[in-house]
């Protein structure tokens, strides 16, 4: 009984860890350098679900989540750092426009 007791603490702490890391990974991907992080917390955390899996942990619908959640990050991340990146190079052009716009005329 007392395994079985230890077991199960030792599940709970594993899932809410998983399950922290993914969720962090998911907000991190909302900002734009913190995006890049994301990517390497998501990627991170799921590998470490898969590990724990193929070790023998259980394999139940926490988990299921905590490793799409993760997969999630991961995508988010990449997709959040590519629109970043292009919004700051639309940015950068924004603002070259307007500075060379503002030159006297060359005629």
């Amino acid at each position: 009984m007392s395994f079985d007791m230890n077991n199960n603490l030792a599940y709970e702490e594993k899932a809410s860890g998983f399950l922290k890391k993914a969720i962090a990974g998911l907000i991190c991907a909302a900002f734009p350098v913190a995006s890049i992080v994301a990517i390497f917390l998501g990627a991170g955390n799921h590998r470490a679900i898969v590990d724990y899996v193929a070790a023998g942990g259980l394999h139940t619908p926490k988990i299921k989540t905590c490793a799409a959640l993760s997969k999630g990050s991961l995508y988010a991340g990449i997709a959040m750092t590519v629109i970043y990146t292009l919004y700051f190079l639309y940015f950068i052009l924004l603002l070259l426009a307007i500075s060379f716009s503002s030159l006297p005329n060359q005629h």
